[in-house]
């Protein structure tokens, strides 16, 4: 492979266009040691002649040094165009935005985001996707997403989260149970009723946490990958559940009814976060959502 640099190429054109070193130097803001040692070095990478070197009549293109300015012009304007590339990349909001969703929240943020990223940032074009905590964690591993939400408790150590919103988990029981009236209760009270979780490994981790830090032993029922079947399973009372979070509606898909009550018991707050790999900076078209999502209207959809 070549050694040739991008400075090179810089102070090649530069002193053809100038048709002296010293020329070339000025219009380089470089000294003419400096482009005088890079002609040297390139020629010898390419090797090839670039100039006739006249004392005191300044440089002239050999054949060779004509072609390969051509070609050297070319290099220098992609770069440039690169540049401006990354450029916009960080700074413009336009473009194609990747964000993935888990499925515990994509019914509740990702139709509210898409309306208000359509309204605000006309430019960005949104591409959305929903899955378990692991999946659309693994997309933005594999940068085949540019960030996901979800929330913290499930987070992979080999990706930032960006705090959007502080949420607190709520006992789920059917509309009839017996404790459906009150606003709150304690997770000893329903220690002998079987515990029906969502069982991706995130989600079923995060309740988890809550529940050895509310000190009880459970009686465990079903689990299941759709947080929905769950609020089904509990509408029809075989069992209560924990869910991160209230949903607005307390219907189910299947008409049933279920109502969630604040926990008594000391448990820490989950929180949800816009999450992409460590060390990434966020570009403009990213910054902009995560502006979004911390708006009230999109707030209020996360419960």
């Amino acid at each position: 492979m070549l050694a040739t640099t991008i400075r090179q190429l810089e102070y090649f054109v530069a002193t053809a266009e100038a048709g002296t070193v010293s020329g070339g130097a000025e219009r380089s803001s470089a000294s003419q040691a400096a482009v005088s040692t890079a002609l040297r070095e390139l020629e010898k990478s390419l090797a090839v002649q670039l100039f006739v070197r006249r004392t005191a009549k300044g440089v002239t293109l050999t054949p060779s040094g004509s072609r390969v300015l051509g070609v050297a012009r070319r290099i220098l304007g992609d770069v440039a165009e690169l540049e401006e590339l990354a450029r916009s990349e960080h700074d413009e909001v336009a473009g194609p935005l990747r964000i993935a969703c888990t499925s515990a929240l994509s019914p509740r943020v990702l139709p509210v985001l898409a309306a208000a990223c359509a309204q605000t940032y006309p430019r960005v074009t949104l591409e959305l996707t929903d899955g378990l905590a692991a999946g659309v964690q693994g997309l933005v591993l594999r940068g085949e997403a540019d960030a996901c939400l979800l929330y913290r408790r499930q987070l992979d150590p080999e990706l930032a989260g960006r705090t959007i919103h502080t949420i607190q988990p709520y006992i789920v029981v059917a509309a009839d149970h017996r404790l459906a009236g009150r606003d709150s209760a304690s997770l000893r009270e329903l220690a002998d009723e079987p515990l029906i979780l969502v069982h991706s490994a995130g989600s079923r981790r995060a309740i988890e946490t809550v529940i050895a830090e509310a000190g009880v032993t459970t009686r465990q029922g079903w689990s299941f990958a759709n947080p929905e079947t769950v609020r089904a399973m509990v509408a029809r009372g075989l069992g209560y559940s924990v869910f991160s979070g209230r949903p607005t509606s307390t219907e189910t898909f299947d008409g049933g009814r279920v109502a969630y009550l604040r926990i008594d018991d000391e448990v820490s707050a989950n929180e949800i976060v816009l999450a992409l790999p460590r060390g990434q900076q966020p570009t403009a078209r990213l910054l902009a959502v995560e502006k979004l999502l911390s708006t009230d209207e999109l707030r209020s959809s996360f419960g």
